[in-house]
């Protein structure tokens, strides 16, 4: 049994469909709140039983000048999305321009922790650790696994119904597989999320992704 699950193409390929087109359809479509929540609880349970048995997920060390120097280009490419996110905003609506912040500092402060520990952990452990862990020898070359990781990632936010956050999502998804496909961090990945993550509800776009202004 174990085998199979391990090496079955077929089982895998039904996993993707199940778990990353059906889940986010499940959450677009207008089904009882009780049905989203029981499908979404019962595929998290599968993600988490087979990356216990079947997977087996360890820590992976990396040599201190390897992070260092991801951890240079990481804040490299920060500040330069920070700077043109900024921009954008302040032609398009500087009246938002890291309003929450600003004036609600407490709020700020307990939502962005919130949503580094119930969003980006559990999608870059979905997303990241467990789909590069279980799915990447089905496709050999790099980018176009890179690519159908990012559309995937970018379709599980489609409820949102805004083009905006489907081609955030999809560019941080970009930068995001590439790193870990790297560096096999977990950590670093989580870092990397939350930067962009709470920097795009500080500069003012979390109306944007549902978050509390």
């Amino acid at each position: 049994m174990k085998v199979l699950f391990q090496r079955n193409t077929n089982i895998k390929l039904v996993e993707i469909v199940l778990l990353f087109i059906i889940s986010p359809l499940v959450l677009y479509a207008s089904f009882p709140i009780l049905f989203k929540v029981l499908y979404l609880l019962l595929g998290v349970i599968y993600i988490i039983l087979i990356s216990i048995f079947i997977e087996k997920f360890s820590r992976v060390k990396i040599d201190k000048k390897q992070k260092l120097d991801f951890l240079k280009t990481i804040s490299f490419r920060f500040l330069i999305i920070a700077l043109l996110t900024t921009l954008v905003l302040y032609f398009q609506d500087k009246d938002v321009l890291f309003n929450v912040m600003l004036k609600k500092p407490g709020l700020w402060l307990k939502f962005s922790g919130i949503y580094i520990l119930f969003s980006v952990i559990p999608q870059e452990f979905i997303y990241r650790t467990f789909f590069v862990k279980r799915y990447q020898t089905l496709i050999k070359s790099k980018t176009l696994f890179i690519l159908i990781n990012s559309v995937l990632f970018s379709f599980a936010h489609i409820w949102f119904q805004s083009w905006i956050v489907l081609l955030f999502t999809f560019i941080g998804s970009l930068l995001f597989t590439n790193t870990y496909l790297q560096t096999k961090s977990t950590l670093l990945i989580i870092l990397e999320h939350s930067l962009y993550g709470v920097w795009l509800y500080t500069v003012g776009y979390g109306a944007l992704f549902m978050f509390p202004v």
